[in-house]
């Protein structure tokens, strides 16, 4: 008898250490973001948080709990970004909020360069920076309601550019035509 066994996708918990003005920026941010989160918030911050998005990114069938999901330099912990978001959107309620703030990617040959120098240094070094965050939301049934790109206080070039996303949770209709259970119309 051949036991199954389940995975659970890794997520980086070791600390983060990014350059000081960065890490200011960030909990600035956090907390202008969790000002506006309302109802059942899952914060990325916490541990159990992200330890709760990797099990609802592997599961099929997970009951959505959460009314507004907040990411201010977490999701760089998931080695697959788009799984970490579907978690996410399967754990927040139709009509859901998905407030991030996140190192975003820069295109072409020189960032490509750039960015791997950066990844071996103890700033970045494990986590998973240089991804289009916008496109991976995309993927996912949040729409996008608001997006600001701006520039970080740092010389560590993988952090430099970012984005502020404010996303809305659509009720997708299930195949049998009917709304998901909690979903409005």
């Amino acid at each position: 008898m051949t036991a199954v066994v389940s995975t659970l996708p890794v997520v980086v918990e070791r600390p983060r250490r990014f350059p000081g003005r960065v890490e200011a920026e960030l909990r600035r941010r956090r907390l202008h973001l969790l000002g506006r989160a309302g109802g059942r918030v899952l914060d990325l911050d916490r541990p159990e948080a992200r330890a709760e998005v990797a099990r609802a990114s592997a599961e099929r069938h997970v009951v959505p709990a959460y009314d507004t999901a907040v990411s201010v330099g977490q999701l760089v912990r998931f080695p697959d970004l788009v799984a970490a978001l579907r978690g996410i959107d399967r754990l927040v309620v139709p009509d859901g909020r998905l407030l991030l703030v996140e190192p975003d990617g820069r295109t072409g040959l020189a960032a490509l360069v750039a960015d791997t120098l950066w990844a071996r240094t103890h700033w970045v070094a494990g986590f998973h920076v240089g991804r289009d965050i916008t496109a991976s939301v995309r993927s996912t049934t949040f729409s996008l309601d608001d997006i600001e790109r701006f520039t970080m206080p740092t010389a560590v070039s993988s952090l430099r550019t970012a984005v502020e996303v404010h996303a809305l949770r659509v009720a997708v209709p299930e195949p049998s035509g009917h709304l998901p259970v909690g979903a409005t119309t």
